[in-house]
């Protein structure tokens, strides 16, 4: 009750309470249990996404020089949220430049834990339940360390927002002395390019608009496909 039509619900990160709560510090660092992984919240009501944004606008612009003409349009979202149920799962099976990389001791992730500074794996950002910063080390090579098991729903929110050139238009309209003997009275070719470029986006690995359900359930990228970039020519001829 009381919230946006459409927020996503899941569970989050579990923060440190140091029992004071005056302290700006309090419930600002994720817990991390004795194991060394991320604690989460027990239930999953938590809004942990909006889908709607805060506004929505565009661009369009038209240059014309004698016969020739060009428009543009730039398509922009900004806010929103997105559930990446892509990254959800892609992460935890390895498929994502994210689940490779090197440590905090310049070694690669997915190496063996060791006693020595040649350890993989990783060091989780937060404290213990005694309010000290987590110093132990878990394994980096497998669905533990970067995906669902131990992430919560709310790490693989992502901002939805995008600015996109959403259609290129070049055109050319036949001079009027060209058809002068003829049954036409104006005839334009033009070119169009549509969904071109993406020029800014947050959400990694998609498009803010692909893998989106067309009913009530917004806010969810699943399996979203690699964007295609179309392209067509019109004849336009007025008798």
């Amino acid at each position: 009750m009381g919230q946006p039509y459409g927020v996503i619900f899941g569970k989050t990160y579990k923060l440190y309470d140091n029992g004071t709560p005056n302290d700006p510090t309090d419930d600002t660092q994720r817990l991390i249990s004795a194991s060394g992984r991320n604690v989460s919240t027990s239930n999953s009501d938590n809004v942990i996404g909006d889908p709607n944004p805060d506004w929505t606008g565009g661009v369009m612009n038209k240059l014309s020089y004698k016969n020739w003409a060009l428009s543009f349009l730039v398509d922009i979202q900004h806010g929103g949220d997105i559930f990446s149920l892509d990254l959800y799962y892609g992460l935890a099976t390895g498929l994502y430049e994210e689940s490779v990389g090197l440590n905090d001791l310049g070694n690669p992730v997915r190496d063996p834990l060791t006693a020595d500074a040649t350890s993989g794996g990783i060091i989780n950002q937060g404290v213990t339940a005694d309010g000290q910063p987590n110093t132990k080390r878990v394994n980096g090579n497998n669905y533990l360390a970067t995906g669902y098991a131990y992430h919560p729903q709310s790490e693989f929110i992502y901002d939805a927002s995008y600015v996109k050139l959403r259609e290129v238009s070049l055109s050319y309209s036949f001079p009027k002395k060209w058809l002068t003997k003829t049954m036409f009275e104006d005839i334009s070719l033009s070119f169009v390019g549509n969904n071109l470029w993406i020029i800014s986006k947050n959400l990694p690995h998609a498009d803010p608009e692909s893998g989106l359900g067309a009913g009530n359930l917004q806010g969810y990228s699943i399996s979203s496909l690699p964007s295609t970039k179309d392209f067509s020519f019109n004849l336009n001829v007025r008798f």
